[in-house]
């Protein structure tokens, strides 16, 4: 699962999701940011900013499951389900993605 975000953009990963407060966050798409799905990847355009992004399979399902529904320890299981991954390394790779998203402000987490 690595290799999860490309971005055409430069970027920075930094950690603003509390590995804690799994089962309390939800990720919500930005409104702003159009996807679209190409041979079983997903490319995201900002349309603020004319960036775009390109997410691997595993990052697809996370963008998926962005609906503001799903807490990050629920799109952690499905991940788990989904592929053949030790649970730590899809922890790993799932926070680490979703704090790069919303650092470049395609996604916003929420505490439920």
């Amino acid at each position: 699962m690595s290799d999860t975000l490309r971005a055409r953009s430069t970027y920075t990963a930094v950690s603003h999701l509390d590995p804690t407060l799994l089962h309390q966050v939800v990720l919500m798409k930005n409104p702003d940011v159009q996807a679209t799905n190409m041979d079983g990847e997903t490319v995201l355009l900002d349309l603020s900013t004319g960036r775009y992004y390109t997410l691997n399979q595993a990052g697809s399902l996370i963008w998926e499951l962005c609906t503001g529904k799903q807490t990050i320890s629920d799109i952690h299981t499905a991940l788990c389900n989904r592929f053949e991954v030790l649970p730590e390394r899809a922890l790993d790779d799932l926070v680490i993605l979703a704090n790069q998203l919303t650092q470049e402000g395609l996604l916003q987490q929420e505490r439920r």
